[in-house]
């Protein structure tokens, strides 16, 4: 269950927010696929949830968009982390975001919804 956060700067349209809001549930499913957590297809209610914010004048960076990723720890995603989040990067590439960032963030928890 991917936590994603988008957080990007005011030279990022809402048309393009919305493109990136259409692309990554299915290039991080792909990204953050694995045997322990294989895909079973389009994401369900609560395989993924995307949250967007806007940078505020504290903050600090130089980056256009940075894309947080959290999920479960599994043997298979520590192997090849790094080709997981350049595979989420990559995947953005073709839209107009500038200076892109992604952060995999592999932990142990527990996910429960109703």
């Amino acid at each position: 269950m991917p936590l994603i956060d988008v957080t990007y700067g005011e030279a990022v349209s809402d048309d393009v927010l919305s493109r990136v809001a259409d692309v990554l549930p299915d290039l991080v499913g792909e990204a953050v696929e694995c045997p322990e957590e294989p895909s079973t297809g389009p994401p369900q209610p609560g395989d993924i949830e995307i949250r967007f914010r806007k940078k505020s004048a504290f903050d600090v960076g130089d980056l256009d968009v940075v894309i947080e990723v959290r999920t479960k720890l599994f043997a298979h995603r520590v192997l090849d982390k790094q080709r997981r989040a350049d595979h989420i990067r990559d995947g953005l590439s073709a839209l107009p975001l500038g200076r892109v960032g992604v952060w995999l963030i592999l932990s142990e928890g527990a996910w429960s919804q109703t």
